[in-house]
């Protein structure tokens, strides 16, 4: 005769098959905007994507909004992931900035149609669009890659870290804003000069190898 298995093995097994549809969902809502965009994908659209009764959706997220925001945080994740990445590269930070706002400009120039769902998540103020929360990943990631460049002498010390985090943040949430109104704006070609700007801002107050700081009142007194 079967036997049951311990206490706490029937939810576990539920909550991993939860957490499975809710993946699918996110998954498959995604795709279904990068392919026909967000206003012309239906709710029953992503659940047979997914494999998914249509009430399996409501489970997850109240509204479209809520899956919205849900695609925003995840992809806010990533884009933390992108900077924490950034900071394990030897290139120094002329190059290292550049080629990670090179990296983010590409991949969407390559999905236009992921304009109207960043448009919504902008919208939304949620991390990942307009808003910036230091104490999230996005904000706690940009402090990280910041702190990181002033301790291998690439970014000055004048500002405090969270203040040019959100500058960082800043730059390129009114770049993805630009790109999702417009159907004309290149991404990638527009955030090239805006981290070049950036790299010049950070480094503001960088000594360079044979000059001496101005605060040490020093010079020429023998």
């Amino acid at each position: 005769m079967p036997t049951s298995g311990p206490p706490g093995e029937t939810p576990n097994r539920f909550e991993r098959r939860r957490q499975q549809n809710r993946a699918a969902l996110l998954d498959a809502a995604i795709e279904l905007f990068q392919g026909q965009g967000v206003r012309d994908t239906k709710v029953e659209d992503i659940c047979a994507r997914a494999d998914v009764a249509p009430r399996t959706f409501f489970n997850h997220f109240e509204t479209r909004e809520h899956l919205y925001e849900a695609i925003a945080r995840q992809r806010a994740v990533q884009l933390a992931a992108l900077l924490d990445g950034a900071c394990e590269d030897p290139a120094p930070l002329d190059q290292r900035l550049p080629a990670l706002f090179a990296a983010i400009g590409q991949y969407l120039d390559e999905r236009p149609r992921y304009r109207e769902l960043v448009g919504v998540m902008l919208r939304l103020g949620v991390e990942g669009g307009s808003e910036i929360t230091r104490t999230r990943a996005i904000g706690q990631a940009a402090r990280h890659f910041i702190e990181n460049g002033v301790t291998r002498g690439e970014i000055g010390d004048r500002h405090a870290p969270e203040v040019l985090a959100e500058i960082l943040v800043g730059a390129l949430n009114a770049a993805l804003s630009n790109w999702s109104a417009s159907e004309d704006y290149s991404l990638a070609r527009n955030l090239e000069p805006s981290a070049r700007a950036l790299c010049d801002l950070l480094s503001a107050g960088v000594a360079t190898p044979g000059t001496t700081s101005h605060s040490s009142g020093d010079d020429g007194a023998q």
